[in-house]
């Protein structure tokens, strides 16, 4: 038995690690509107950020006595740190969990659930507008893990007169994960 646990492992009451938290790690939103703030921070964070610097450039046109110099100045976007495309890891990350399973845990907390879904389709939106970009296994597997599912079905027809027709469809299914979709 470790120092600190009961039997089955759990901590006793009065321990160094559980004093003043009932035995778990304090929750780190306590309030719907911290949580609604820090994901929308995590989306604009996913958008980069870049300076503007501005080059200048000189021409020189003709010669002697008709010689002229012009001088523009052309902004340059320059990025400090590239955009990336949100996910469901990255938004764990930067809200300060430890796993994705932290997140799905507040998705059964009523009054954090509405931003948690808010968050995860936008997550999902996009992987589905990656579906355009030509590389497709990755959004297709996200989607997939999200609840998404695509099959195929066979469908026999005919009748004892006629030979039997086979005809494959392929059907992609658009369901959502993450619970219902109230």
């Amino acid at each position: 038995m470790m120092e600190g646990r009961d039997d089955k492992g759990k901590f006793t009451e009065g321990n160094q690690i559980s004093v003043g938290n009932e035995g778990g790690r304090p929750a780190l939103f306590t309030e719907p509107a911290l949580l609604e703030e820090k994901t929308l921070e995590y989306f604009e964070w996913c958008k980069g950020e870049f300076i503007i610097e501005h080059k200048v450039t000189s021409k020189t046109t003709g010669k002697g006595k008709t010689q002229v110099t012009t001088t523009e100045s052309e902004p340059v976007q320059i990025w400090v740190r590239w955009p990336e495309k949100p996910s469901i890891t990255g938004l764990a990350i930067y809200l300060g969990f430890e796993s994705r399973q932290s997140l799905y845990d507040y998705l059964e907390k009523p009054e954090f659930s509405y931003y948690i879904k808010k968050a995860l389709l936008h997550v999902e939106n996009t992987y589905e507008k990656g579906l355009w970009d030509g590389k497709v296994v990755g959004p297709v597997f996200a989607l997939k893990n999200m609840g998404w599912t695509d099959k195929s079905e066979t469908k026999l027809t005919g009748d004892s007169d006629n030979p039997i027709e086979i005809k494959e469809q392929t059907k992609i299914i658009f369901t959502r994960g993450f619970g219902d979709s109230k």
